[in-house]
């Protein structure tokens, strides 16, 4: 659809219904063009419903910027009124609440959530963004068989109604699911064709490209392929419009040292650490030091590998602590000290 001005004169409640799509697409300049003319629209609105819907949108609108503070603000202040809600409301006011959640990390009340909302689902072109919304809520809860079961749910929706960027995700998040389960080959098969994504006028990557440049890099990686995953990373870092992801330079500096380019895996080291300093990420300013120690700093390698596991270990990160837990435990056995190598393949699988 195009945008014009002359689209005014549409009832608000069919400009809402464009403002999501053109929201669930991340078209985020007709996005935000409408959003003015909804805006405006608002004060000669007379329907309770559809002045909820749009107060609801916008914090849709919030959530897809990125602004999740703004979008939690305008949320707590929705709620604070108490209004009533027709059954499209319920769905958008539970699934929007649970994607807020999502964003902040909370997988179990996003889950919570987007369950409820599970129950309003009206419109079938709502589904795909639905489910794969719902599928990587499980995923980021480690629940991978429930991710997969929604995931694969999500992608027949979209191929039903044509919804090619949410096919994509499908594919790239199928992908993610398989390479948890070492199933290297469905993994690649699902994340090569979520790379054959093209984004168009009417739909926008977001990013997307990257993401799957990153994960075929990891698939590379975790088969100890490094060249190849360092193809992968390199086009991650390029492909980006914004800032390049500290995880895929993490991993690109990783796949470096394997493969003895030292200079510039230090090169970019330097870049990462920086970045992590600057944007005052713990997390990564961990993972980089005890990559440092892993390769150039031996001589104090275990001291700050144990730290930072306890770093991980003291903000509840599970994942971290498994990756570096095991690896220290493979390190020790490979020394042949038997004591702190059981006590870190017990905390790996703890």
């Amino acid at each position: 659809m195009n945008i014009v001005l002359s689209e005014t004169d549409k009832n608000l409640s069919a400009l809402l219904l464009d403002f999501y799509d053109m929201i669930k697409q991340e078209r985020k300049e007709a996005a935000a063009i409408l959003a003015e003319v909804i805006e405006a629209l608002k004060k000669d609105a007379a329907a309770e419903g559809v002045l909820v819907a749009a107060d609801l949108h916008f914090i849709r609108y919030k959530i897809m910027n990125e602004e999740i503070d703004e979008a939690e603000r305008l949320m707590g202040n929705f709620e604070a009124k108490g209004r009533a809600l027709t059954p499209v409301n319920a769905y958008y006011y539970h699934y929007f609440k649970g994607q807020i959640f999502l964003q902040e990390n909370k997988w179990k009340d996003a889950i919570r959530y987007f369950e409820h909302a599970e129950l309003y689902i009206t419109r079938e072109e709502e589904k795909a963004d639905f489910y794969y919304k719902l599928a990587n809520a499980y995923y980021q809860a480690y629940i991978p068989a429930l991710s997969a079961f929604h995931a694969a749910k999500a992608l027949g929706y979209a191929a039903a109604h044509n919804q090619e960027l949410h096919a994509a995700k499908c594919n790239l998040l199928l992908g993610l699911n398989h390479l948890e389960a070492r199933n290297f080959n469905r993994a690649e098969s699902h994340l090569l064709e979520a790379l054959a994504f093209q984004p168009s006028e009417t739909t926008s990557s977001s990013e997307l490209t990257a993401m799957v440049h990153h994960n075929l890099g990891l698939l590379a990686f975790v088969q100890q392929k490094f060249k190849e995953a360092i193809h992968y990373f390199e086009q991650a870092v390029q492909t980006t419009t914004n800032k390049p992801c500290l995880k895929s330079i993490y991993y690109l500096t990783e796949s470096l040292f394997h493969t003895d380019r030292q200079q510039e895996a230090l090169h970019f080291y330097q870049i990462g650490f920086e970045m992590s300093k600057t944007g005052q990420d713990m997390i990564y300013q961990w993972a980089f030091a005890m990559l440092h120690k892993q390769f150039i700093d031996r001589d104090c390698f275990e001291s700050v590998w144990s730290k930072g596991i306890s770093y991980f270990e003291s903000i509840e990160d599970k994942s971290s602590v498994y990756y570096y837990s095991l690896r220290l435990a493979r390190y020790y056995t490979m020394k042949g000290e038997a004591k702190p190598a059981n006590y870190y393949y017990q905390l790996a699988m703890q």
